[in-house]
């Protein structure tokens, strides 16, 4: 260990300089971009049945969004495209009143401030149901998802490539390549990154894949991801044109390095995690180690052809320990503060792509240590063996950093947050009524096999209704449960919500939501939390006592 601990010190001025560089500008990263929206619920909820269509539609999400696109199909089949806006993580859409009694599908089109869109529907009847329909799904997997993500990893590979490889040859004078190769890798990577936020604003817009027009380019520049690829074109800009002069040159890698890195900032899922500082850090850093490792590979693959060019070698070796450690450091911190709890790492796709991620990483660490310490020295040496095993090592290092960069490239469609929503997205919504008031009842399924309930309260014109207190029994008859009492409590939005409820399975339960209107009024709303199997609709109601 102290062997290890003195190799690494014993790293010259540019270990040093790596490390200013990649720690330089990180205040730079913006105060936050939104990760992957999710619907935690809506007014009216899907599969309500209303007398009457309502005003306005409220679609109420995890974070704040910004509305895309919006339109009703009514029972006819007929669509009409909504206005709408947004306050914060609530969208609200202008309800046409022309719409024709029966099912109405409303769908929907959100992105968060990072770009990614999330698109959805919610079903809900006017007078009766007139179709079949249940909630369509909110992302599934299609051929523009695939090319993304296929051109996403390839635009980070050939990034990280162009940049980190200008600045390993500069930092160690590794020479520079061919002018004709750098100009081709430069102009790849240059379409690949317009081809990324063209197909970014592609998917924001709700697009298949084929050619839009100029308005995916127009949807792209109203988020981060535009800035992202600004600054990542600035960098292969900066590296890829003549500058006279060492320092010259050396400040334009340099810079170019850093907007790179800032570059990752402007997306993903870390600027919504908190600390919001120590995750922009931990991005910042974690990004641009990685361009600067990935990009150093081909120069060393090809200096471990001869013995000839031994000095760049030697420096990258004595160099990359402590950078690469702190990308370790860096890239375990976001996955600690952005993990909603670890017993759900397997139960979503972020956490499953981060195990899939750490299981090459670790085949990384192990390949980075073997090089270090049982091939460095050799090849160094003169032995032809050891230069033909390090060259075979390096080999396996480039292909499993294609795969990490591929695997996290999947995150795009899937934040760590997601789960949490997911299994708390309502199980159920019940829509009760008496003479005197109406109640929407809504239960969530939580992780631990709870439920949560929020119950709305209005008045038989669908107005909001203020009640003094909110009672909430629900008791399961042939089981021989009794009636289980709560007190609701009001939650800023004015609805009223518990929760603990042992109910996994509504079947067999029955709710009684007993509403203190004034000092002499009290509403008793009753119903089954199961819809029967017979019944017209989705929605179960009975009709309550008010006195």
């Amino acid at each position: 260990m102290w062997l290890i601990i003195r190799a690494w010190a014993a790293a010259n001025w540019r270990a040093a300089l790596l490390l200013l560089v990649l720690a330089a500008l990180w205040s730079l990263s913006p105060v936050g971009a939104q990760a992957h929206a999710v619907l935690k619920s809506s007014s009216p909820a899907s599969n309500d049945t209303l007398d009457r269509p309502p005003s306005s539609i409220e679609l109420r999400f995890n974070e704040a969004v910004r509305l895309v696109t919006a339109s009703v199909t009514d029972s006819t089949g007929a669509q009409t495209v909504m206005q709408g806006d947004t306050l914060g993580s609530v969208a609200i859409l202008n309800f046409p009143s022309s719409i024709a009694r029966g099912t109405a599908i409303v769908s929907y089109r959100v992105a968060s401030e990072d770009g990614h869109p999330v698109g959805g529907s919610i079903v809900f009847h006017l007078g009766t149901q007139t179709a079949t329909t249940t909630d369509a799904p909110q992302g599934f997997v299609s051929p523009l998802m695939i090319t993304i993500w296929l051109v996403h990893a390839g635009s980070i590979v050939l990034l990280a490539v162009v940049v980190g490889g200008a600045f390993f040859a500069h930092l160690f004078d590794a020479g520079t390549p061919l002018p004709s190769r750098r100009a081709l890798s430069a102009i790849l990577a240059i379409l690949l990154l317009t081809a990324n936020a063209y197909l970014q604003g592609l998917d924001e817009i709700g697009g298949e894949l084929t050619f839009a027009g100029i308005r995916p380019f127009l949807a792209a520049a109203q988020n981060g991801a535009a800035i992202a690829a600004s600054l990542a074109l600035f960098s292969l800009v900066l590296v890829s044109i003549p500058i006279n002069g060492r320092r010259a040159s050396l400040a334009a890698v340099v810079l170019a390095m850093t907007a790179a890195s800032v570059s990752f900032t402007f997306t993903g899922h870390s600027n919504v995690a908190e600390p919001r500082w120590l995750a922009r850090t931990c991005m910042f850093l974690h990004g641009g180690v990685m361009i600067f490792w990935v990009g150093s590979l081909i120069p060393l693959w090809r200096i471990g052809e001869t013995q000839a060019r031994s000095g760049p070698l030697l420096g990258f070796s004595r160099a990359i320990p402590l950078p690469f450690a702190g990308m370790l450091l860096a890239g375990g911190a976001l996955a600690w503060i952005e993990l909603p709890a670890l017993d759900t790492v397997l139960l979503s796709i972020y956490g499953r792509v981060l195990l899939l991620k750490v299981l090459l990483v670790s085949l990384l660490c192990f390949l980075a240590v073997y090089n270090r310490f049982w091939l460095t020295q050799p090849a160094l040496a003169g032995s032809p063996i050891a230069r033909w095993r390090l060259r075979r090592s390096i080999s396996g290092e480039i292909v499993l950093a294609v795969v990490i960069v591929a695997s996290a490239s999947l995150w795009r469609f899937a934040g760590p947050d997601q789960l949490e929503f997911a299994t708390a997205a309502p199980m159920l919504s019940v829509h009760l009524h008496s003479e005197t008031a109406m109640a929407q009842l809504e239960l969530q399924l939580q992780p631990d096999g709870t439920s949560r309930a929020r119950v709305s309260v209005m008045t038989l014109d669908f107005e909001p209704l203020e009640p003094r207190t909110v009672v909430l029994r629900v008791r399961k008859p042939n089981a021989g449960v009794e009636s289980i009492i709560y007190d609701l409590l009001k939650s800023p939005d004015g609805a009223w919500e518990t929760s603990g409820l042992p109910i996994s399975n509504p079947d067999g339960w029955e709710a009684d939501v007993q509403i203190l209107i004034d000092d002499f009024t009290t509403a008793h709303l009753e119903g089954d939390l199961a819809p029967s199997s017979d019944a017209a609709t989705s929605v179960t109601k009975r009709s309550g006592v008010g006195s």
